[in-house]
């Protein structure tokens, strides 16, 4: 078309059937002579073709946006891979630090693989089969044979049946012997036995025996010779005395003398004097013998307690290991409790002034103060006599404000 439209006065005269036809063309020939040499310069120093140009036209960005889209809507891997390498050098790098640290990770948990493999046992066991910790667990000739022996002898070991037997006790009659069992420490399952037969119960010893066996392993039963039974039997006629001295204003030091019952945690007598000698102690005993006679008093080994001629008196007494004090830990106890509630905070003047603080401790002791112990009051009623559900919450001060007692006002 375009040899009609210009005059054919300038053109030469070409025949029709050279148009048509190409002009031949050479074999292609490739060789790496052929290529251009590229001199190669380390990734972080190589820059990118597309934006090393120094000049910016705006068919250059026309371009470049264009190919961002192509790559955009592209999903292939590849072409991602081939744009972060035109636009971005400092990706051969990243590439690279990928592969290091990836080999690095691949050695590392090779060692430490082969490290963990010393510290892995060979061990057999039916719940898991005979072949689930082979790959872990054989690592010489040895333990291949110590497998394969435990394999012999678990198949041929013989698995008796058990036998149905007896049908089981109901629970309830369980809790009747460990009741039994608490109630009466000494006695033994053929003694148990004929109880339950008074009950109608008809259980054979070795039943009783065996059950007993449980709830002894299961730590509900206890020992026969604890101190907190023996301790248990003697309440009512346990008494514990002891010194404890106060240092008043003027360095001069006073000594005060207790006796407190061990299951009511009651200061049952004290007194106050400047010089502990036997004849005061006689005057405290006759007292005590008194009120409380045929009782036992524990006591230290202090010099006018361990040479008192006990005998004179109508009770007995028990004397602690040398330096012991948890032998007598009732009446350490109070002198802890006294001085910390008490004591610590005053300064005392005189003998008078310390028996008021005394006298007055000693009442709300006895009174007024919970013990944890007792989980009560040593002096008080029982709790549905004396709680009060209704009344205004009123307050007692003790000791000028130290303590408080609380109480509802009786409506």
């Amino acid at each position: 078309m375009d040899l009609l439209r210009f005059p054919l006065i300038d053109r030469p005269c070409v025949p029709p059937s050279a148009l048509m036809t190409s002009p031949p063309q050479k074999p292609l020939s490739f060789s790496l002579s052929s290529l251009p040499k590229v001199p190669l310069y380390p990734p972080w120093k190589v820059r990118s073709p597309l934006l090393s140009s120094p000049r910016k036209t705006p068919l250059f960005y026309i371009k470049l946006s264009f190919f961002f889209y192509k790559i955009k809507t592209s999903s292939s891997f590849f072409c991602y891979i081939s744009f972060m390498y035109f636009v971005s050098p400092l990706f051969i790098l990243f590439f690279h630090f990928c592969i290091v640290a990836l080999l690095f990770l691949l050695i590392q948990n090779f060692f430490l693989r082969r490290w963990l493999s010393f510290y892995i046992t060979p061990f057999y066991s039916h719940s898991h089969g005979p072949f689930s910790s082979i790959l872990f667990s054989l690592r010489s000739p040895k333990d291949l044979l110590d497998f394969w022996n435990s394999i012999l002898k678990n198949y041929w070991t013989h698995k008796p049946v058990k036998k149905p037997g007896r049908p089981p006790l109901h629970q309830s009659l369980k809790k009747r012997i460990l009741h039994l069992k608490l109630d009466n420490p000494f006695w033994g399952s053929r003694r148990i036995r004929d109880e339950l037969a008074k009950l109608g119960f008809s259980v054979c010893h070795e039943t009783i025996c065996r059950i007993i066996s449980d709830y002894r392993k299961a730590g509900l039963i206890k020992p026969n010779g604890s101190w907190r039974k023996f301790l248990s039997a003697h309440w009512n006629s346990l008494f514990a005395c002891d010194f404890f001295t106060v240092d008043c204003f003027g360095f001069f030091r006073l000594y005060v003398f207790f006796i407190i019952q061990l299951k009511s945690r009651r200061i049952v007598h004290w007194n106050i004097t400047a010089h502990p000698t036997i004849q005061f102690l006689r005057l405290q005993f006759s007292e005590f013998e008194y009120q409380f006679p045929d009782s036992y008093l524990i006591h230290d080994n202090s010099g006018e307690l361990r040479y008192f001629p006990y005998d004179q008196y109508r009770f007995n007494h028990i004397a602690t290991s040398p330096y012991s004090p948890n032998m007598n830990a009732y009446a350490e106890r109070f002198v802890r409790s006294v001085r910390q509630e008490c004591l610590k905070h005053f300064i005392i003047f005189s003998e008078k002034q310390l028996r008021n603080i005394m006298r007055e401790y000693v009442y709300y002791y006895n009174n007024y103060r919970p013990h944890q112990g007792l989980h009560g009051i040593p002096n008080a009623q029982p709790t549905a006599e004396r709680c009060e559900v209704s009344g205004k919450i009123k307050k007692i001060p003790i000791l000028f404000g130290l303590h408080h007692h609380y109480y509802r006002e009786k409506a």
